[in-house]
């Protein structure tokens, strides 16, 4: 495993991992009143500090490995899946920072705009992060490449 490859995993699954911290606090506060919530808030924390440092690495090191990419219609929906995955985070990202702001603003309707917004974006979000995901599974099973992980939990006698 490549230096890249190795920050490349490492960022999409903290990005991952923002993702359904994100989504579980958003659903925990979805009832609660507007100048309830603190959601906004937390929210634009996360995507500021975590999320969109994430996305920006995952991107750059995608970028740099495209070099030693074979081209197949898998790895072009994979790659094609990852870039929505990014572009679809970034709006969700430009969405929350909306709604913050309307929060600080006492905008109600903005805020309801943009929390709106927010939700419909994030469902693309998610779909593009785990179907790029799972091509990536599925073409390293094609290519006869087990993560490391799963040998480990092999017994050894199992083992070639």
């Amino acid at each position: 495993m490549t230096l890249t490859l190795f920050i490349h995993l490492m960022a999409i699954g903290i990005w991952a991992g923002c993702v359904a911290t994100e989504v579980v606090c958003e659903l925990a506060q979805k009832h609660v009143k507007f100048k309830d919530s603190y959601i906004a808030s937390l929210h634009w924390s996360i995507d500021k500090f975590v999320e969109i440092p994430a996305i920006v690495i995952t991107a750059i090191t995608g970028y740099l490995m495209l070099n030693n990419v074979v081209f197949d219609p898998l790895i072009t929906i994979k790659v094609s899946a990852g870039i929505l995955a990014v572009v679809f985070n970034l709006v969700a990202s430009y969405s929350v920072y909306q709604r913050y702001r309307c929060l600080l603003a006492d905008n109600e309707k903005g805020y309801l705009k943009y929390d709106l917004m927010h939700e419909r974006i994030g469902v693309g979000c998610v779909l593009f992060i785990l179907i790029a995901i799972l091509l990536d599974i599925k073409h390293n099973k094609s290519l006869g490449i087990v993560p490391s992980a799963l040998g480990r939990l092999r017994a050894p006698q199992d083992r070639r």
